[in-house]
């Protein structure tokens, strides 16, 4: 009999083990099944914040058309399309997309002049786009909005591109914190949609140095001006990296043009590449370091925007500026330079 009821209550404990590792199993079951839903509502909740703040941030963003340096058409950046007979364009011919930096606007002085100079240039349609509100708060407050617009500007030329615009005919430029933009949108469309060419003047460094970043994946043809080591970013990734000044820190020009720093000059100095001739180095100034591959410069080459990319020319390229406007250096000027740092 004891034997029996040592048996017994060993069976019994046993049973009693079975039926609460039982319960315990389903109640791990219960709760990750639990777990599981709040993690997809968690996932459906930010996709839901996601899609309300990209379209808060569309809802106050322009889309402005120029045809011919006369603005025809300002419409909302929410739009699915564009009413294109309005604006004057055609989507057949080539377009040209501005995207400005922080505490700025399309009616920005360097913003007017250089959708005049590629409307003169270029031709084709010229479109700003203008995310100025979000842009006018702080920089911390745009930097964490970088995302949301660059999600907003993929839409807004994907909205185009699906009305007949052309990749192969596009070109985007953006200056300081829209360089950044311009280049995340490009690599955004990448592979399926390849913008043909992107300039970027300083592209912001704040928030975004030094993480590497293949900005060459933004489009067929990326080139980048550098102009300053306080602002601008120093990862030099893109097919052409154009040092201007001073290995790409600093412009002889700052001394005359306080109110816009190395930085602020790099759009005027883009610009004026369109008139004025901005010749290169042959080699990389004994005072620049460097640890990437320098451009092989053809005699007289210049810089700037161009039409026909020469593939030929690629890696850094330094471009010495002046102290006045318009701030390039004559051939003359250029081989006394070249001579002293020989």
């Amino acid at each position: 009999m004891p034997l029996f009821s040592i048996f017994h209550s060993i069976l019994i404990i046993f049973i009693l083990q079975l039926l609460c590792n039982g319960t315990y199993s389903k109640l791990n079951l219960k709760y990750a099944i639990l777990r599981q839903k709040q993690a997809s509502k968690l996932q459906n909740d930010t996709f839901v914040n996601q899609q309300r703040i990209k379209y808060d941030a569309q809802k106050t963003m322009r889309v402005i058309f120029y045809k011919n340096n006369t603005k025809t058409l300002e419409t909302s950046a929410y739009d699915d399309t564009y009413d294109l007979n309005g604006s004057g364009c055609s989507a057949s011919e080539k377009f040209a997309i501005v995207l400005h930096g922080w505490i700025q606007s399309c009616t920005d002085e360097w913003a007017t002049s250089l959708i005049e100079r590629l409307s003169y240039y270029r031709g084709g349609c010229v479109i700003c786009i203008d995310y100025s509100v979000v842009a006018s708060s702080s920089y911390m407050r745009l930097y964490t909005n970088f995302n949301t617009l660059t999600g907003a500007i993929t839409s807004i030329i994907l909205a185009l591109i699906k009305q007949g615009f052309d990749p192969k005919r596009g070109y985007l430029f953006g200056f300081s914190f829209g360089g950044q933009l311009a280049s995340a949108v490009g690599r955004n469309l990448y592979p399926h949609h390849v913008i043909e060419s992107i300039d970027t003047c300083d592209m912001a460094g704040p928030g975004f140095d030094p993480i590497a970043v293949d900005h060459s994946k933004a489009g067929k043809h990326v080139q980048c001006f550098h102009s300053s080591q306080d602002k601008g970013t120093f990862v030099y990734s893109c097919h052409r990296n154009i040092m201007l000044g001073s290995c790409g820190l600093k412009q002889p020009s700052v001394a005359s043009q306080l109110h816009l720093g190395s930085h602020g000059l790099c759009v005027d100095i883009y610009i004026n590449t369109f008139d004025y001739p901005f010749y290169a180095l042959n080699s990389t100034p004994p005072e620049c370091f460097t640890w990437h591959e320098a451009a092989k410069i053809p005699d007289g080459y210049t810089v700037g925007y161009e039409e026909n990319f020469d593939g030929q020319v690629t890696g850094q390229i330094f471009v010495p500026t002046s102290l006045h406007y318009p701030y390039n250096l004559s051939k003359k000027q250029l081989m006394l330079l070249s001579k002293n740092n020989g």
